[in-house]
């Protein structure tokens, strides 16, 4: 059953369009950031000059900035959704704890503007409306200043002490795109999209820090050596902006970061941490031996897991793997840092881990193709990456030799489906109804239907499936719709059933077994008769396995009986014995013989 949130409980917030959208365009998107960080305060000064161009064929008359770091605080649309779930944590922080991400100016085209919030009291969405209209091919300059504090308690960003992970802490265009403008307070069920743009920074912080963030250190000393290492073009003098005027004072640095078409920006600070490097190279016929993109690692002192080079390797291994599944990383390097949250979050040509598990560091670096190169909105389609990444990583332990994965994964799926808590995947995050059927469904029934699609397709197919969405999409804004569009083309299949049943709806497959026997067939061999019975609305191929023979059923048909011949006795039939299909009743699937 498919529980319906009101609107305004989502606080889901859409801009109507001028015009409808068709055709595939990207928002020119140019930052140069100057920020401070003072550490007696936890506050972080900062102002950014945005030069955004429209490239859509709509006239826009306001921009929409994400302001995320307002969520992590008592009464944002966040913390009021975790009070439904008997949850208290932002709701409890105090004025000295809480998050939050302050406009002290905004001028648009020189022009003063004041922020306004559709969403309050929430104020994770800004818009700014303009002083003229924009239109298709016009350019508009804003130039922003803000202060910011990191919340005591880690969610996705924090502090503790000298360590500071600002995950969220820019104003952040929204992105505008063919459905319009695309933007939502920021909730604890989905996460971010982004506009690929253009980022310089520079930080201004105390002497001793050493600091891991997106794109390339080409001035100052992040606090470690081979920080410029990949870069091909270095880029000339910073625009001042005027909030770092001057040199650095005594006792503190200013480093400079670049980063190319990434769609957001993170970096963490500690001067505790330890840095690893490791140069990467391939050879090839056109240029022979070259060098590609190399990993930083910067992890916290005292923890085992992340010493002698073990999250080095583990980050090295996944990186190489997914450049063979989708093709070549397009950024100069990727840092993994030691965050304070557990778990892991993404960002372009960066990953935060609270720890160095294997599983973690691959999952967040899969999430360096599926969502930071290929863009799609988490929070309306979050299967696209997190059920995609999911399934990644299952299927690099399967590669592995982990043969219990799956199986694990479908029996706690069997479980969902039969106490009837199953919800349509395609749901926009905001939108489950619960944070554990969110997760369930977003995560692990989504990576289970990318492998019952790489079995229907079969494994080389689908591989090139990957390889053509990621050489035809790859920077840019994705959607389900692109994915199967891509699905179907190179499989020369109509996947629309497919993609209907599994991601639209919650229609339900259950296979059985009515009844089956075998008799010797009077030479030797073994004639079995089963019949199969397809219960409920789904449909999908399924193998049946007789002894030590298999065969594939791909009858829509409600019951079908099916005879297998074996040289062998057969001691039992049992359909989907690898434990494929999303099957909600699985105690049906096997029959004894005798």
């Amino acid at each position: 059953m498919i529980r319906i949130v009101p609107a305004l409980a989502l606080l889901l917030l859409a801009a109507p369009m001028a015009a409808q959208e068709r055709a595939y365009f990207q928002q020119g998107v140019d930052y140069r950031i100057e920020a401070a960080l003072d550490e007696e305060s936890d506050v972080l000064h900062g102002r950014a000059r945005l030069r955004y161009t429209n490239r859509s064929r709509s006239t826009l008359d306001t921009l929409f900035i994400h302001q995320h770091l307002n969520a992590f605080r008592p009464n944002s649309a966040w913390a009021r959704r975790e009070l439904e779930y008997g949850e208290r944590r932002f709701t409890n922080l105090g004025p000295q704890d809480h998050a939050f991400e302050r406009f002290t100016s905004v001028t648009v085209d020189g022009a003063a503007v004041r922020p306004a919030y559709p969403g309050a009291p929430d104020s994770t969405v800004a818009a700014l409306a303009l002083p003229r209209p924009l239109a298709p091919g016009a350019s508009v300059t804003v130039v922003m200043d803000w202060d910011a504090r990191l919340s005591t308690l880690p969610r996705r960003q924090g502090r503790r002490g000298r360590h500071f992970d600002f995950a969220q802490w820019y104003p952040r265009i929204a992105v505008y795109d063919r459905t319009g403008w695309a933007y939502q307070a920021l909730l604890p069920q989905g996460e971010f999209y982004g506009e690929f743009g253009r980022y310089d920074v520079t930080l201004d912080v105390a002497a001793d820090q050493v600091i891991g963030s997106t794109g390339i250190a080409v001035e100052g000393n992040p606090g470690y050596q081979n920080a410029t290492l990949g870069l091909s073009v270095r880029p000339g003098p910073a625009d001042g902006l005027g909030l770092l005027a001057g040199e650095p004072a005594a006792g503190r640095k200013r480093v400079r970061f670049v980063a190319d078409s990434v769609h957001h920006f993170g970096w963490s600070a500690d001067p505790a941490y330890m840095h690893e490097f490791v140069e990467r190279s391939v050879l090839d016929e056109a240029r022979g031996m070259h060098g590609v993109a190399g990993i930083h690692v910067l992890y916290l002192p005292g923890d085992t897991a992340w010493d002698e080079n073990a999250a080095t390797r583990r980050t090295y291994d996944a990186l190489t793997w997914l450049e063979g599944v989708f093709g070549p990383y397009p950024w100069p390097q990727l840092t993994n840092l030691h965050r304070l949250e557990s778990g892991g979050t993404e960002f372009p040509m960066l990953v935060m881990n609270g720890s160095a598990s294997e599983g973690l560091i691959v999952h967040e670096v899969t999430h360096q193709y599926l969502h930071g190169i290929l863009a799609n909105n988490e929070w309306r389609e979050g299967w696209l990456d997190e059920g995609f990444t999911s399934f990644m990583v299952n299927w690099r332990r399967e590669l592995q030799g982990d043969t219990a994965v799956w199986r694990a994964t479908m029996a706690g799926l069997e479980r969902l489906e039969r106490t009837d808590s199953i919800e349509a995947i395609g749901l926009p995050g905001a939108a489950f109804s619960s944070p554990r059927i969110y997760s369930a469904m977003t995560y692990t029934r989504a990576s289970a239907v990318f492998r019952m699609l790489r079995e229907l397709v079969g494994e080389q197919t689908f591989r090139r499936i990957l390889r053509t969405f990621y050489a035809r999409h790859r920077l840019q804004h994705v959607t389900g719709e692109d994915f199967q569009r891509v699905a179907e083309e190179v499989s020369r299949r109509d996947l629309d059933w497919f993609f209907g049943q599994w991601i639209a709806r919650t229609d339900r497959l259950d296979y059985g077994i009515a009844r089956a026997s075998t008799a010797p067939t009077g030479d030797g061999r073994w004639r079995t008769r089963v019949e199969v019975l397809r219960m409920g609305q789904a449909w999908m191929p399924v193998v049946l396995r007789v002894g030590d023979t298999t065969r594939t059923l791909d009858s829509r048909a409600r019951r079908q009986t099916v005879e297998v011949v074996t040289r062998a006795r057969p001691a039992e039939a049992v359909l989907d014995p690898e434990w494929v299909l999303l099957d909600m009743e699985r105690a049906n699937n096997r029959a004894e013989l005798r």
